[in-house]
């Protein structure tokens, strides 16, 4: 067997669908896709039944997946240590987080190569938090304190939210500075998958209409904003720096608007690691 077509097996049946494991895994879906049937050729039991909605583990999928679960564990336990002890100061580090915390590193990027050339980042963006336990990522950038494990954390600062607009939207619609905002003003929200957002929510608690923009990704927002369309909750770490945006509002602070840093105890001794932590923490200091 290949151990890479069980690490597949693994992400999807925790994803639930091929779209969902692809940012954990770093490839396509057709791709995981051809992982899967060669697992389930090789072992000759179907592991998942595909429906529209999304992956379903079967009765024997679920058998095997927790003696995968057992071996990834070791798997992950090895290289972490590996990892931590091997001294060696350069190769790749993973690095985790939301689409707003990866645009704000992707920016600063320069300065990190030109100081550790030897260093690779790959960035692993979505709204899902990374399971360090099971390696899905080196570090992790995260709005909420982890609970449990075998994790060192420490808090990088906090990211608050405010009310933003194009400044050609804001000067043709003046109430966009007031409470009329909320009534008056057209607004960018998210579509179903963001639902559970703090910033939806919030703002789904002040709007009396829909928005008239739905988007299903964050960074969308921002490009909707700058467009002109309406008005969007934006970090602003993010709305701050964009010389087309006016901030109309007060800082806005939400549920998990805090910013951590998480890595697993295994990899704190791990020099790359280090250097990647070294160069993220006075980063997000200065936001």
């Amino acid at each position: 067997m290949n151990w890479n077509h069980i690490k597949v097996f693994l992400a999807v049946a925790d994803a639930g669908s091929l779209t969902a494991a692809g940012p954990i895994l770093g490839i396509s879906p057709p791709t995981i896709a051809r992982h899967i049937a060669r697992l389930e050729q090789t072992l000759g039991v179907k592991l998942f039944d595909s429906q529209h909605d999304g992956y379903y583990v079967t009765s024997a999928g679920k058998d095997l997946k927790i003696a995968a679960e057992k071996m990834d564990h070791a798997a992950q336990d090895f290289s972490r240590l590996a990892k931590g002890i091997s001294g060696v100061g350069g190769g790749p580090v993973r690095v985790a987080s939301g689409f707003w915390f990866s645009r704000f590193i992707t920016e600063q990027m320069p300065s990190f190569h030109s100081a550790n050339p030897s260093i690779d980042i790959e960035l692993i963006t979505g709204h899902a938090v990374a399971n360090l336990d099971r390696g899905d990522a080196d570090i992790s950038i995260r709005n909420m304190r982890p609970l449990g494990g075998d994790l060192v954390m420490r808090k990088l600062g906090d990211a608050p939210f405010a009310i933003y607009g194009s400044v050609d939207y804001v000067s043709a619609n003046p109430t966009a500075k007031s409470d009329a905002r909320y009534d008056h003003c057209d607004w960018i929200g998210g579509s179903r998958g963001l639902d559970g957002l703090a910033s939806q929510v919030w703002l789904k608690g002040k709007l009396k209409k829909d928005p008239i923009l739905r988007c299903s990704q964050t960074l969308q927002f921002l490009d909707a904003a700058k467009s002109g369309i309406g008005l969007a909750i934006l970090p602003k770490m993010v709305g701050d720096r964009e010389p087309m945006l006016e901030q109309v509002s007060k800082p806005i602070s939400l549920d998990n608007d805090e910013i951590w840093l998480v890595i697993h105890e295994d990899l704190k001794r791990a020099p790359a690691v280090r250097a990647v932590i070294d160069w993220l923490v006075p980063l997000f200091h200065n936001i």
